[in-house]
Parts: structure tokens; C-alpha cells; sequence
């Protein structure tokens, strides 16, 4: 794949990080390294978690335009996901999202890459 570099080593500590907190096989599919610059560091194991599922469920049901609202209501954080565009990279399926994250101390707005290979999401910086 053209489009895909070496992985800087920032995102392989996270990526080691988030398998010790139980959830890697959720990783695999779906990794949350994208939000390092983002609210991650304010985000508990229960918020990440929801998170993922909640981006997720944006990528196979919404379309562009379309916003998906999400709140943990152990910890009060949460946030709202938009489809902002749809595209191809490479013949595969892609999507770009909006995401509207906010925690007790802040908040945050990003955007991120996503296509679907090998009928599995990835992030594409």
C-alpha cells in the first residue's frame, strides 16, 4: 500500500499502552491512536471504550452530513461524530469524520481518515 509509512514510534508506544488496558482486540480493528493529540489523556478505559464503539457504528450506518451524539454517563465525558465526506483511496471505501470530543476539563474539535480494508476500518494519517 502506497499510501501507508513506517509507524512513528509515538503511535506504537500508544498502540502498546492501549493492549495492556484489556482492549486490544478492539485495537486491532479499530485503533484509537489517532486522538493522541486530542482528549485521549483525558478519556478513562470505560470513555475509550465507548469511543469505539460509538465511531464505529458512525463508519458502517451514517452517511455524509449525518452526526452521531455520544455521552459516558459514569464519567460525564463524551462527544459528537460526523461523516463529513466519503471517498475512495486505492479502490477502497474511505471516510472522513469530524469529531466533537469534550471532557470535564475540555474540549476538542479534529478531523480524521478512515478507509475499509479487507472488511476492517483503519486510521489513515
Amino acid at each position: 500500500m502506497k499510501f501507508m509509512k513506517k509507524v512513528p514510534l509515538h503511535i506504537q508506544l500508544l498502540l502498546t499502552v492501549a493492549s495492556c488496558l484489556s482492549f486490544s482486540s478492539i485495537l486491532i480493528a479499530a485503533n484509537i491512536s489517532f486522538l493522541k493529540y486530542g482528549l485521549i489523556d483525558d478519556f478513562t478505559e470505560s470513555d475509550l471504550k465507548q469511543l469505539q464503539t460509538e465511531y464505529l457504528y458512525t463508519l458502517n450506518s451514517k452517511k455524509p452530513g449525518e452526526a452521531h451524539k455520544w455521552n459516558n454517563k459514569e464519567t460525564g465525558n463524551g462527544g459528537e461524530i460526523t461523516v463529513i465526506k466519503r471517498y475512495k483511496l486505492d479502490e477502497n471505501h474511505c471516510k472522513r469524520l469530524q469529531f466533537k470530543s469534550f471532557s470535564g476539563k475540555k474540549s476538542a474539535t479534529s478531523y480524521y481518515n478512515f478507509c475499509l480494508f479487507e472488511s476492517q476500518w483503519k486510521f489513515v494519517p
